[in-house]
């Protein structure tokens, strides 16, 4: 289907078992199911990118898992913070609290500074990659990333728009490649000389849009999508089918993207977490991702890379690449 490789990032969400937004009774149980899946990823030949949360770090025992599980290069650990469990916490306890952005910046830095740290010290390694929870990504964010030395963001969900959703962010319009970011601008716009590098989630349509040019989308009103005459699809085992899955990697190939980044949570590792209510859950959606594994090496070459390995990879010169000027969520 295409000459050159697709580069594939799966991500993982890594977290507190704990899926209600909670300051008590916060546990990690889920983590020790990332042996299982490290295994899996070893027989596949994935290097996944586990993006962890204070409540992980802290944990000893969970700290010896993500030791192991990215030991040796099988994997590449990332920050993901939830802004509600890490300190400190001196804001109110309120949903809109929930997305990082809407903090005022010195706390959205002292968070951050806190996650970074407390990496650092149970793995002996500063990250340089990051997720915000609940994808609350903002230009203040992007300044305090900057200044704790990250390189590379993955927060970005192209068409999904979350201004409704406790007053999250809105990617509508936002690239599907990969683009620089800058604390000076929409963090939907791509800044040329900006010094953090952005890896979109891998969001799309099930069916192709008429294009007014080369690379781009006509607009298309989200009533299209409320109607069902066209499908949103996530490429996460989470929300879509394998089919699904599929049928967006082709259309977003097809728009000349380059990389494909599969995700989920860690809580859906285990039977009555995340989005998997039995043990039988659990293995369907391991069957699920080996199948789109499967099919999508029939559709194209691949390879499997982690998200800063795709962010040095991977160009961020966005004339004439493809961006999601299409609907809202």
């Amino acid at each position: 289907m295409r000459e050159s490789p697709a580069l594939v990032i799966v991500s993982i969400d890594t977290e507190e078992d704990n899926w209600y937004r909670s300051r008590q009774d916060v546990t990690v149980q889920n983590i020790g199911n990332l042996r299982r899946l490290a295994g899996f990823f070893d027989r596949l030949g994935v290097r996944p990118t586990y993006f962890t949360t204070y409540p992980v770090a802290v944990d000893s025992r969970a700290a010896d898992v993500m030791r192991e599980v990215c030991g040796g290069g099988r994997g590449e650990l990332a920050a993901h913070l939830h802004p509600w469990n890490t300190p400190p916490l001196i804001e109110a306890f309120i949903p809109r609290h929930s997305m990082l952005k809407n903090l005022p910046a010195e706390l959205q830095l002292a968070k951050l500074q806190h996650l970074t740290a407390a990496l650092e010290e149970a793995f002996e390694f500063r990250p340089t990659a990051f997720r915000a929870g609940r994808y609350g990504l903002g230009p203040e964010t992007v300044a305090a990333l900057l200044r704790c030395g990250y390189r590379v963001d993955s927060s970005v969900a192209p068409f999904v728009n979350l201004e409704p959703v406790d007053d999250g962010p809105s990617f509508v319009g936002a690239p599907m490649v990969p683009y620089r970011l800058a604390p000076d601008r929409d963090i939907r716009e791509p800044a040329p000389n900006g010094k953090l590098v952005e890896i979109p989630m891998s969001y799309g349509f099930s069916r192709r849009l008429l294009e007014a040019r080369p690379g781009r989308w006509l607009y298309l009103p989200g009533l299209a999508h409320r109607t069902g005459l066209l499908k949103r699809i996530a490429l996460s085992p989470e929300q879509s089918s394998t089919r699904d899955m599929l049928t967006l990697s082709r259309r977003l190939l097809e728009q000349g993207v380059r990389h494909l980044q599969l995700f989920w949570h860690s809580p859906s590792l285990m039977p009555g977490l995340g989005h998997c209510r039995t043990a039988a859950d659990v293995d369907r959606l391991y069957s699920s991702v080996e199948a789109y594994l499967e099919g999508l090496a029939r559709m194209t070459s691949l390879t499997f890379v982690t998200v800063s390995e795709a962010a040095s990879l991977l160009p961020q010169d966005m004339q004439s690449q493809p961006a999601a000027k299409s609907a809202a969520c």
